[in-house]
């Protein structure tokens, strides 16, 4: 176990030691090693894409008519909207200035889904007694990227609430 541990405990270092760029053999005899530069660290540091871009692809693409199709009907859903674009534009339309998904391709593409509840909802955290839920889905898999809900909670006289 304790040789397991310094094994790992040595790997660890020598991957920090590695990321930033230091030689490992030059810090233990206080020498100053060149080293080569990265060719481009924004992305050595960045998370493996869980999204990755689909924008120039073939696929077939989920479109408005199958989302509609997967709607909770029976506790009255009704699509409001459907947008198709790329994962970079929603971020500039719709969150200026403050990023994305950091695992989301900027190329790749998604649908913002606009989806009224007129008699509520129910969530973890929260009831509503009326929501909206923005979805941004992938539309490629119909997997769920991430969500907004706006509306009125119950127990919560005082305006609109909204949970990311």
């Amino acid at each position: 176990m304790k040789n397991k541990l310094t094994i790992g405990l040595f790997a660890s270092f020598l991957a920090i030691a590695v990321d930033f760029g230091v030689n490992a053999s030059a810090q233990s005899n206080n020498e100053q090693v060149p080293t080569k530069p990265q060719e481009n660290p924004s992305k050595a540091r960045r998370l493996p894409l869980r999204f990755p871009g689909n924008g120039g692809s073939r696929l077939r693409l989920f479109n408005r008519a199958d989302f509609n199709s997967k709607l909770r009907k029976d506790i009255g859903a009704t699509l409001k909207s459907f947008e198709a674009m790329t994962y970079k534009q929603y971020v500039e339309k719709y969150m200026p200035g403050m990023g994305g998904a950091a695992d989301v391709a900027d190329d790749r593409m998604i649908a913002v889904l606009e989806i009224s509840f007129p008699k509520g909802t129910k969530t973890d955290n929260a009831e509503y007694s009326s929501a909206t839920v923005r979805s941004v889905r992938d539309r490629e898999t119909g997997e769920l990227i991430e969500y907004e809900i706006s509306g009125q909670k119950v127990n919560q006289p005082e305006g609109d609430c909204i949970v990311k």
